[in-house]
């Protein structure tokens, strides 16, 4: 369990489920902007000449600027579900924090494009009255989707009965 879910949980509150991040968005920048930007640098200074450390050089730099904020993403974003609430930290520097209760949630969706439909992550929105929170590259965001509205519906379902209960205690009390 991350860091902020575990120093974040409640009296009587247990994590259902928390979301893994996917590395895939990560390797496919890497394997498809290396190939790529070498053959760019190396071709801009006219072949396989004594530039080629500088080309290695720039392509590191340019590779490293364009991975870093799906490195990030993926490191530091941490996502789950308790029988109470949705807990959700993302970001290095500039951190977002959502801490909402089920019955605060108005929608989750998900978007993924086609290799996150073939390999299985993709963005989760969750949306409440208040705002909505975006987490990238989630490993089974429709699995994670599933399992905040079964736990919303059974947040739901013990609520009504709790109330009943009350209600019934209440009535035995006073007509004996």
């Amino acid at each position: 369990m991350g860091k902020y879910l575990e120093g974040n949980l409640g009296r009587d509150e247990t994590v259902i489920y928390e979301a893994k991040m996917s590395w895939f968005p990560v390797v496919v920048r890497f394997v498809l902007l290396t190939p790529l930007l070498f053959i760019c640098f190396t071709v801009m200074y006219g072949g396989l000449t004594y530039d080629i450390y500088l080309s290695f050089l720039f392509c590191g730099c340019i590779i490293f600027c364009f991975l870093l904020p799906a490195i990030i993403d993926v490191l530091c974003t941490e996502l789950g579900i308790t029988n109470k609430k949705i807990l959700g930290k993302t970001g290095l520097i500039r951190t977002y924090v959502m801490d909402s209760p089920l019955n605060k949630i108005n929608n989750v969706f998900v978007s993924n494009g086609l290799f996150g439909k073939i390999f299985n992550y993709g963005n989760v929105i969750v949306t409440t009255a208040a705002q909505s929170y975006k987490y990238r590259f989630v490993s089974d965001p429709n699995f994670f989707r599933a399992a905040v509205m079964n736990q919303i519906d059974k947040f739901d379902e013990e609520k009504i009965k709790k109330q009943a209960e009350e209600i019934a205690a209440a009535t035995r009390a006073r007509y004996g």
